[in-house]
């Protein structure tokens, strides 16, 4: 069902496809949140987010980067480290090329949050292959890689912005 634009609906402002990608994603999210809690870990706060984007770049990265890369302003940037850096999972050292830069690199902690989240998610992913199959899930998995191949149309992948918008994590 598509709603149309313009007129007041109880439904959602999207089609059946983008209600059902939405919902899996937000319920995927979700059960690894409640997993990481149920283990110990504190409650996903948004600025948690950015220690994943910051764990998927190949290299440690100035603040200024952080924030061109993130599309946030620089002192949103700083804010959001120095919460990180307040809860352990960041450390920010003087830059060797500019002494004036911040470079942001994970701690330990950071590293073993998001190892026991890869290790929640791909529990996750061993019970949805137990619930639809070997050959359902390599199905699904090559459905969504169509959906994102369709939906981007030329637009290059680069898998450094896939973490652009933290809001989707």
């Amino acid at each position: 069902m598509v709603v149309s634009s313009g007129s007041a609906s109880s439904g959602p402002p999207q089609t059946d496809l983008g209600q059902a990608l939405r919902m899996a994603w937000w319920s995927y999210v979700h059960r690894i949140d409640a997993d990481m809690e149920a283990a110990g870990y504190p409650e996903r706060r948004a600025a948690m987010n950015y220690v994943f984007a910051l764990y998927a770049q190949p290299a440690p990265i100035t603040i200024s980067e952080m924030g061109r890369q993130f599309d946030v302003s620089r002192q949103a940037a700083s804010k959001i480290v120095a919460e990180l850096r307040e809860r352990g999972y960041v450390r920010a050292v003087a830059s060797t090329s500019d002494q004036r830069e911040k470079v942001v690199e994970l701690t330990p902690k950071a590293i073993e949050h998001v190892t026991a989240r890869l290790g929640a998610a791909a529990a996750l992913d061993r019970v949805i292959r137990e619930r639809v199959g070997d050959a359902g899930l390599d199905q699904l998995c090559r459905a969504l890689e169509a959906v994102g191949e369709v939906s981007r149309g030329k637009a290059e992948f680069d898998p450094a912005n896939f973490y652009r918008a933290p809001n989707l994590w």
